[in-house]
């Protein structure tokens, strides 16, 4: 049996509307591209306790505070990120706290900000609220006023939220 295959105009058109439809849905996001617009820490605050809890790990293996990643920023990738300024209040001193970040006692790495236990403590109690610098190539933003830190005496007298 000899069959001949006819390729119908139909099937020609309709994988050259499959392709259109391809290149036209991919979206190249140009370079140096930064959404900051919705960026927020959740929780916010961020506690820190001079002595932690004793029944937890961070007691025993001197883990440091960690935030929770930075969301609602968006780019073309690396985002970076960098400390860019504090304020303090309720009997914080934000010269101590740029002293602990000078001696890499905080840092944000990825969008999320790291404190030692011994920066911790040789931060006054109180509340210190950062700015942060956002960066990648081309672009970069101030988030203003982005993450408080509350600096207190002991983890097991903490109230639950």
């Amino acid at each position: 049996m000899n069959r001949t295959v006819h390729h119908s105009p139909v099937y020609l058109l309709l994988l050259l509307g499959t392709l259109l439809c391809l290149v036209a849905s991919c979206q190249r996001i140009p370079v140096g591209y930064l959404q900051t617009e919705n960026a927020e820490f959740v929780p916010n605050p961020m506690r820190v306790y001079y002595t932690p809890d004793p029944f937890t790990p961070r007691a025993t293996n001197g883990a440091p505070w960690v935030s929770n990643r930075i969301q609602g920023v968006s780019g073309t990738n690396p985002v970076n990120y960098s400390f860019a300024s504090v304020t303090a209040s309720e009997g914080g001193d934000a010269s101590a706290f740029l002293k602990i970040v000078d001696q890499g006692e905080l840092d944000v790495n990825g969008g999320v900000v790291r404190l030692s236990q011994k920066g911790t403590k040789l931060l006054p109690l109180g509340s210190y609220t950062i700015s942060l610098k956002v960066y990648n190539e081309g672009q970069s933003a101030l988030l203003k006023d982005i993450l408080t830190i509350v600096v207190a005496n002991e983890e097991a007298d903490a109230p639950l939220p």
